[in-house]
This record gives C-alpha cells, sequence and structure tokens, in this order.
C-alpha cells in the first residue's frame, strides 16, 4: 500500500511535468506596482520627493496566477529531470540516509533543519516584505513578496504530495516523507535571490539549500527522492513567481548517479 501512494505521488509530479509540456504561454502575474502618493501643495522652489508603496493587495492576487503558471513549458522543463532523478535515487534511498548520517554532524544538522523550515523561510520573506514597505523601498517590498509567494507556491505542491504518497519517514516518526518540505522551501528561497540578484546570491543560496536537503537526510527525516523531488518544486515555484523579473543568470537541473543523483548548474 505505501509503495503504491509513492507511485502514485511520483505520478502526480510527472503528471505536472508533462502537463507543463503541453503548455504553450504563460500568464504573468500582476507584479506590484508602484504610485506616487500625491503630494501637498509646496511653496514655489521647493522639491519634494513622491512617497512610493508597493499595494500589498497585488501580493495575494498573484498568488492564483502562480498556482496557474506553475502548470507551464518552464516548470516542465525542471520538474522532468528531477522527477527522473529521483525515480533514479529510489534504489539507493536507505544508503544515501546512512552516508549522510555518518558525514554530517548533528550540530550541523541542526543548523540545516532550522534554516530550512518554512518558519525561517516564509518569515525572512515576511520579513523582508514588511521592511520594504515601512521604509518606501519598492524593490525590497517587491522581492519580500516574491519570497513569500514561492513559499506559498512550492508548499501547495509539497503537502499535496505528501497526502497523496503518505510515504513513512526514514525514523518513523509520521507519514509524511515525501517530498521534502524544507528542502523545497530553502531551494524556492534559493531561486528569487538569484533571479533578484545573480549567480553572486544564487551560488551561496543553492549551497546552503543543498546542504539544508543533506541535513534532513542526515537527521533521518528525508530520503533522497524525497529531497531531490522537493528541490525540483522549490526550484520550480521559485522560477514561477519571478517570471516578471529579466531572464535566468543559470538554469538548474538533475541527473542520476551511482548511487544518487546530482544537481547541475548551466550558465547562460
Amino acid at each position: 500500500m505505501r509503495t503504491a501512494r509513492l507511485s502514485i505521488a511520483f505520478a502526480f509530479v510527472t503528471f505536472v511535468s508533462v502537463h507543463g509540456l503541453a503548455a504553450q504561454t504563460v500568464t504573468p502575474a500582476p507584479a506590484e506596482q508602484t504610485s506616487p502618493t500625491p503630494a501637498a501643495a509646496t511653496p514655489a522652489g521647493d522639491e519634494q520627493t513622491p512617497t512610493l508603496r508597493p499595494p500589498a493587495g497585488s501580493l495575494f492576487k498573484s498568488i492564483g496566477h502562480d498556482v496557474t503558471n506553475f502548470f507551464s513549458l518552464d516548470t516542465a522543463k525542471i520538474m522532468v529531470p528531477f522527477t527522473i532523478a529521483g525515480l533514479a535515487a529510489h534504489h539507493w534511498d536507505s544508503a544515501a540516509v546512512e552516508d549522510a548520517g555518518e558525514h554530517i554532524p548533528s550540530s550541523a544538522s541542526s543548523i540545516g533543519n532550522m534554516g530550512g523550515s518554512l518558519y525561517a523561510q516564509l518569515g525572512a520573506g515576511i520579513g523582508t516584505y514588511v521592511i520594504g514597505r515601512a521604509t518606501n523601498k519598492p524593490q525590497v517590498a517587491l522581492l519580500g513578496g516574491d519570497l513569500i509567494r514561492a513559499q506559498i507556491v512550492s508548499q501547495i505542491f509539497v503537502q499535496g504530495a505528501k497526502f497523496a504518497a503518505e510515504r513513512t519517514r526514514p525514523d518513523g516518526s509520521n507519514n509524511f516523507s515525501f517530498p521534502s518540505g524544507h528542502t523545497a522551501s530553502a531551494f524556492a528561497t534559493a531561486t528569487v535571490l538569484q533571479e533578484h540578484f545573480g549567480w553572486k546570491a544564487g551560488v551561496p543560496a543553492f549551497a546552503f539549500a543543498s546542504f539544508v536537503g543533506a541535513s534532513r537526510m542526515a537527521s533521518n527525516k528525508h530520503y533522497m527522492s524525497d529531497v531531490l523531488i522537493g528541490a525540483g518544486i522549490g526550484i520550480a515555484a521559485g522560477h514561477t513567481v519571478t517570471i516578471h523579473l529579466a531572464g535566468e543568470k543559470f538554469s538548474l537541473g538533475a541527473a542520476p548517479t551511482q548511487g544518487g543523483a546530482m544537481v547541475t548548474f548551466t550558465k547562460r
């Protein structure tokens, strides 16, 4: 029964990927616009800088577009290799967990567990958004909004797959192992940072996201396939919410290797 449920979850992820291959267009989500606040009359010769504030309502209106846009060709290009890698890595799931536990001490994995949690990742996005609005910095608010949206979109698909699979965690604590929500959150944030700031922010962000995934295995909470599919969902979600920005600086993929899988970075 558990194997059947896991197969259903993989089928769900595959459906998202294949369905995206048939998509021809992506509907842009309404970006947070900036508009000047009417200024009071000032004496001749005096200048007043208009106050810019991104409208808060547009943040939540964009989420519906994000979910729709997730089923796109761009998403398929991301999810297909990660799904293939996850299926290939499934054979070495238990060995990968043991290997991670041997090489990553608990003190280090606890950092990855905390840093990759939804509370930390979503909290960082909310904090950035609030600071941007409070200080009248539209670009900071826009970044915070993208971080929040990426977390919401990634978790919609992560939680859907978790309830479909009901895969038991390596430590047997519950049946929500597949896919890894921590990994999805960390990779969603990394993708948004890369899209906003380029490789100088993207490389360390993706390195930390990879560490989060390894920490989840070292903590006996997730298998290799859980982490790979979580990473794919997170990257796809981050890419989906940043379609309003210029093209990618580099793209990511996954490929099966003997004894596991690898994540690849391709500079454009």
